[in-house]
């Protein structure tokens, strides 16, 4: 009797585990599909068409004022259980000029990121490691002694005046800044040196998402991080270059591909100055420069993890700035493809056919491909979707999705809605897109 009672408890509280888990997951389905924050055009009213067929959600008809121009939407399940509020922001009716075209990416660090520490062997034949436990590999050096250190050469001429004396380093770490001390080590020729690898600039290429009607571009839709510490880096600024596709290595399982290209570092193939290096890309003014300086590079993506990332201001005035855009559009002479399309917002995007723009070596060209999931609220908002390339022409020629064609526009029902952020090592056709909206967010 006991034993059969001892059963029946295991069945009920097996059975309990199973609906905690059914309403654990129902929940979070739901939390994912229903966004917490959309956008609207205040022209055309609120549109939920693609969000409200979710069973056994409804919307509320009165809505709370918040401020900033934007309301509170409730939303409830079985029309009675209060189950998130929904943060409406209603937009101007807009366009933005979208692109695809391949550019060239420089970047400077602000202060000297450190890499990681390292022995050094003594001018009396022992090993030294001055930096360990001491730096840390995602350091930024920003003075030496209380002088300011923009630069590796600053560092180097820097340490050539110590005579081997102790040092102060100031070093931001995690926001904060803080003094450290440190004892060169004498190397076999002589030289002061501080046991540490350092890195002060970066290049690659990437896409062009969009330029704005204020001047301001998006591009690639997620940060750009060292290779070597995995952290995004913080940057002085930038430039942004014209580039050229001279070659595609094509995607496979397990091995992503890229797109090699050739960035012609001078002052007259300058088109933008970056700004800022963010998780959902990097922004800056589009510009146009002209200069003599004059240094020839390649440079081609680079990879991480399980998925990977594959003047004059134009701002000085709308008007002179969106007749200039215009001459951009349509002609296949000029280095940049611009063309004007509408703002597709995150609750207007489905799964289904949808098309992606990108220069793989012939051009700006539009591909087909279709959206396989969505989620609202992805903890990285750089992986709001999944895209999967369908066009036999570009799958034919890059496998898919390749390092380099991040910030390929995507565009759905005549909209651009997002941008390509990362392929899948197992699937190079398939990756992960970014909503247009979150990108706008730093404009």
């Amino acid at each position: 009797m006991y034993q059969k009672r001892k059963y029946k408890h295991f069945i009920l509280l097996c059975l309990v585990l199973d609906l905690l888990t059914m309403v654990f997951l129902g929940y979070r389905y739901l939390d994912r599909k229903i966004p917490d924050e959309i956008h609207i055009d205040k022209n055309s009213g609120l549109d939920l068409s693609q969000i409200s067929n979710l069973p056994f959600v409804s919307f509320g008809d009165t809505i709370t004022a918040s401020g900033e121009g934007s309301y509170q939407l409730p939303c409830r399940l079985f029309g009675k259980i209060a189950f998130k509020n929904i943060k409406v922001k209603p937009t101007e009716a807009d366009t933005i000029l979208v692109s695809g075209s391949t550019v060239g990416i420089y970047m400077e660090t602000d202060g000297v990121l450190v890499i990681d520490t390292g022995e050094i062997l003594s001018k009396n034949g022992q090993m030294q490691d001055p930096a360990k436990n001491i730096l840390k590999p995602g350091d930024y050096i920003v003075a030496l002694n209380e002088q300011k250190i923009s630069c590796k050469q600053d560092l180097i001429n820097d340490l050539e005046t110590i005579d081997g004396k102790p040092v102060t380093v100031s070093v931001r770490r995690n926001n904060s800044t803080i003094p450290v001390s440190l004892s060169p080590a004498q190397d076999a020729s002589g030289k002061y040196k501080l046991g540490i690898w350092v890195r002060d600039d970066t290049q690659g290429i990437g896409t062009l998402t969009y330029v704005t009607k204020d001047g301001n571009f998006g591009a690639l839709g997620h940060g750009i991080s060292d290779i070597d510490t995995g952290n995004l880096l913080s940057i002085k600024g930038g430039n942004l270059y014209c580039a050229q596709i001279l070659g595609v290595q094509k995607g496979e399982k397990g091995s992503p591909g890229e797109l090699s290209g050739l960035i012609r570092y001078r002052n007259d193939n300058v088109i933008g100055q970056i700004r800022v290096n963010s998780s959902n890309g990097i922004y800056g003014s589009f510009t146009n420069s002209s200069g003599n300086n004059i240094t020839e590079l390649q440079a081609a993506a680079s990879a991480s993890d399980d998925t990977v990332n594959a003047s004059e201001s134009f701002n000085q005035s709308k008007t002179s700035f969106w007749d200039f855009a215009d001459s951009f559009s349509g002609n296949d002479s000029l280095p940049i493809s611009l063309r004007q399309m509408k703002i597709g917002y995150k609750q207007e995007v489905q799964t289904g056919p949808a098309s992606i723009l990108c220069d793989v070596g012939n051009g700006v060209k539009e591909y087909d491909a279709e959206i396989t999931r969505i989620d609202m609220n992805h903890e990285d908002t750089n992986k709001s979707f999944v895209i999967h390339i369908t066009d036999q022409r570009l799958l034919n020629t890059t496998g898919g999705i390749v390092q380099g064609m991040s910030g390929s526009p995507i565009l759905q029902n005549g909209k651009v809605i997002g941008a390509v952020t990362h392929v899948f090592v197992q699937d190079a056709a398939s990756g992960y897109g970014i909503f247009i909206e979150n990108m706008l967010e730093r404009v």
